[in-house]
Formats: C-alpha cells, sequence, structure tokens
C-alpha cells in the first residue's frame, strides 16, 4: 500500500512588474496554476500550495515530505535561493517549470530532482518512486497520450472570485525565433477534453475568465466545438489571438456569442521585414486593420501587443508603432522587451555579439531591456518605451472608450465586467513604474 504523503507546492514571488502594463492585470494577484495542475496529479497524497505573493514560506518545513518549486526564468534567482535554504534544513526538493526544462543543468545544482515537461505524466512516477526510496536525480515527459489536467482549485488561497484563469490546450505551432516554446524537449499540442473544460467551467465562482493558452487557435475544429459547448456558461472571457484569423468571421462570430469580450493579439511590430526575420510568419502589417476593425464589428476589445528591440529597430520604431496603434484603433496596448530565453540559439546568438546586459535572471520577464538592438543604445530602448506608454496615456488612452463606444455597450448589463474593465485601466496607469 502506498503511503500517503504531505507535500509542499511552492510559487516563488517575482520582485517586480518594470514598466509593462498588463491586460492580465496583476499576475501577483492571479491563483497559481500550475501548482493547482502538479495538486490534481498528486492524488491520492496530501498538497498545500502557499504562493509566495500572498504568504511567506515557513521556516519550518519538518511536516512536508517533498517540496515541489514551479521555476519561471524571472523567479530564478528566488526559487534558488529558496531551494538550497530548505536543503540545508533537511527538506526534499524537486523544481519543475519552464526554467527547468530550458536549463536542466543549471537547476538540477539546487534540487533533489528535476521535473522537465509536464506534470501529467511525470509527477505521478516521481511520486511513485519516492515514496519506494527510489527518487530519481530527473523525470522527463513523455508526451505521448497526456491528458491535460485540471487544477485543484480548492487548494488556493482566495483573493478574487470574480476572476480565473483557465487552460484548454499547451502549446503552440508557430516558429516564432523569440519564443522559448522552439528550445523545450517536448514540441505539439496538447488539448484538454472539451468535457473537462466545461465542467471546470461550470465549476467556477468567477464570471470572468482569463484563457491562458499558448494558442488556442491552432486547431479551429477543436475551438469551434469548445467554444459551442461554453455558450451556455454564459461566462466573460479573454484570450491571446494570432492575427491570422483576420478573414474568419465565423470563429470571430462565435467567439464574441460564446462570451468573449477581448483579445490580445501580438502584433509584436508594423514592419513585415521583422516579421520575416523573426519568423513570426502569422503576421502581415496590411491585415491588422481588417483583424481589428473585424473584432470590434462583433464588439470584442482588441489589446495589441508589440516586441521593441530587434535588429531592425532604429529610434523611429517609437513613433512609427504610435502611429500604427493610432490607425488601428486598439482599446489598449502592452510593449514588451525583446528578452531572449536563456540556453536558447537566440540568447547565444545576441551574447556572441556582446549586445546581452542583463546578468540577473529575475530581469528577463520582458519589463527590462536584457539586450542591446543593432540600430540604438539601450538607453534609447528603455527611453523609448516609457515615453511612448505617456504619449499614448495622455493623447489616445483616455478616448478609446469613446471612440469604440459601441463596443462597451455590449458590457452594459454585466456590472461586474465593466467594473473588471474599469479597474484594470486605472491599474495599468497607477502600476507601471515611470521616471
Amino acid at each position: 500500500m502506498t503511503r500517503l504523503l504531505d507535500i509542499l507546492l511552492v510559487q516563488p514571488r517575482w520582485k517586480s512588474h518594470g514598466y509593462r502594463r498588463k491586460i492580465k492585470v496583476d499576475e501577483n494577484l492571479i491563483h497559481p496554476l500550475t501548482l493547482g495542475v502538479v495538486a490534481a496529479c498528486s492524488e491520492p497524497h496530501r498538497v498545500t500550495i502557499i504562493d509566495e505573493a500572498m504568504e511567506p514560506v515557513p521556516s519550518d518545513l519538518s511536516q512536508y515530505d517533498l517540496v515541489g518549486i514551479s521555476v519561471n526564468t524571472y523567479v530564478a534567482p528566488r526559487a534558488f535561493e529558496l531551494a538550497d535554504r530548505l536543503r540545508a534544513r533537511g527538506s526534499k526538493i524537486v523544481m519543475g517549470g519552464v526554467h527547468v526544462g530550458l536549463t536542466p543543468t543549471e537547476c538540477a545544482k539546487h534540487a533533489d530532482s528535476i521535473v522537465v515537461g509536464h506534470a501529467e505524466d511525470t509527477w505521478p512516477r516521481l511520486l511513485e518512486d519516492f515514496s519506494a526510496g527510489n527518487l530519481r536525480s530527473r523525470y522527463d515527459s513523455n508526451w505521448a497520450g497526456i491528458k491535460l489536467a485540471s487544477p485543484r482549485r480548492d487548494l488556493f488561497r482566495s483573493r478574487n472570485d470574480t476572476l480565473a484563469y483557465c487552460e484548454t490546450t499547451r502549446g503552440c505551432l508557430n516558429s516564432c525565433r523569440f519564443c522559448y516554446l522552439n528550445c523545450l524537449p517536448q514540441k505539439g499540442l496538447i488539448y484538454k477534453e472539451i468535457g473537462d473544460v466545461y465542467q471546470e467551467l461550470q465549476s467556477l465562482a468567477a464570471n470572468i475568465v482569463l484563457f491562458c493558452d499558448d494558442n488556442m487557435f491552432c486547431n479551429r475544429d477543436y475551438m469551434m466545438s469548445m467554444l459551442a459547448e461554453i455558450t451556455d456558461l454564459k461566462k466573460h472571457w479573454w484570450i491571446q489571438a494570432p492575427s491570422n484569423i483576420f478573414d474568419d468571421e465565423k470563429l470571430i462570430e462565435t467567439m464574441a456569442r460564446s462570451g468573449c469580450f477581448s483579445v490580445s493579439i501580438g502584433f509584436q511590430t508594423g514592419s513585415d521585414e521583422t516579421n520575416q526575420a523573426e519568423r513570426i510568419y502569422q503576421n502581415r502589417a496590411d491585415r491588422y486593420k481588417t483583424l481589428v476593425d473585424l473584432l470590434h464589428k462583433h464588439r470584442i476589445l482588441v489589446d495589441g501587443t508589440f516586441i521593441f528591440g530587434f535588429d531592425s529597430d532604429a529610434p523611429s520604431v517609437f513613433r512609427e508603432t504610435e502611429e500604427l496603434i493610432r490607425t488601428l484603433g486598439l482599446d489598449s496596448y502592452t510593449f514588451y522587451f525583446l528578452t531572449p530565453y536563456p540556453e536558447t540559439p537566440y540568447l547565444e546568438q545576441i551574447r556572441a555579439e556582446n549586445r546581452v546586459t542583463g546578468s540577473d535572471w529575475s530581469d528577463f520577464d520582458w519589463d527590462h531591456a536584457v539586450i542591446r538592438p543593432k540600430q540604438m543604445t539601450e538607453k534609447q530602448l528603455e527611453d523609448g518605451v516609457v515615453k511612448l506608454y505617456k504619449r499614448l496615456d495622455r493623447l489616445y488612452h483616455n478616448r478609446s472608450m469613446l471612440r469604440n463606444w459601441k463596443v462597451y455597450t455590449r458590457f452594459a448589463g454585466s456590472l461586474k465586467l465593466m467594473s473588471f474593465l474599469s479597474s484594470i485601466g486605472w491599474n495599468y496607469r497607477r502600476s507601471r513604474i515611470l521616471p
């Protein structure tokens, strides 16, 4: 008979948010979905989740048999610090997450075991071995046949019952040069059973859902079937979407009917030269306006995301992007500094050119300039983003609701959604750290 274990799962704190304003609101206020999935894969063992954004990790963890730490690149320094301290006090530490997949050798120095890949097939094997006293130093996902698990939300510390994250697919088929997904050992797409998606959404007290899929649009048939299934739940939802759905009005109409209130489009750049050089093949600048107008036609708000620091970006890119945003009539905008992921060919290329300026993984969060672009200085890059935010906030953002009032009238019947939209608009302006 398997011995029941007491397991602690930890989400390390993120030190800052830099300059970026986020459609996801404040990530520190969102439930740690990944740890909820790991907890779901831990049955029948006893699990506790601690998110350092909400509460500290106790100094005495003697009651726990095993401690799992989720590691993204920007929390890696804190994760290593925490792991080293806990191991010195006798805790058994397991690390998993994106940073572990990218830098397994680095992470293995701070853990008794590492998990590379998906928890759904690695974590149960690890727990079985640990219970038998045979914990291995590394567990790799087999990928094939994985069924995405729904998170144990009952273990989350309550913080916001208005909104919730949800994942329906994992992976992406695009080949953008800057994306970490191309560099992980496991590639492809995994889907959650549509019936499981329905049950998960139905169980949520929250009426506003933020889908955190990398790219749900890779499989149109799956998405159309899923949207048809969840329509009667009457949830309001947000999603990340590629720009190449510009001519699929049937899909966009179905999105609106099923509750979509906003999409975040990865425009990244207004230059097709850059799109080709960076392998953002799904983007064509001459299609952007068509897509935004179509989404607005169906009363869906549009947040545009843009990346600065590409090789072809000169100082003029900020004025050019400002003009593009105003021409498109976006409802909001989110800017990122180009950030190469660790142990990827992209980072090695920039490092070989002596253009990597960041040395602390906690700054590799897309909110801080960590490289020197080819056609501007690092200061020009940082100042350009800050000034662009200021100009747009002053000249454009406060008038966006008036400009697209027909879109906003769709939400008049939902006080919670209107309150949410109002609050994130305020939080965006309030939360950015601008000199």
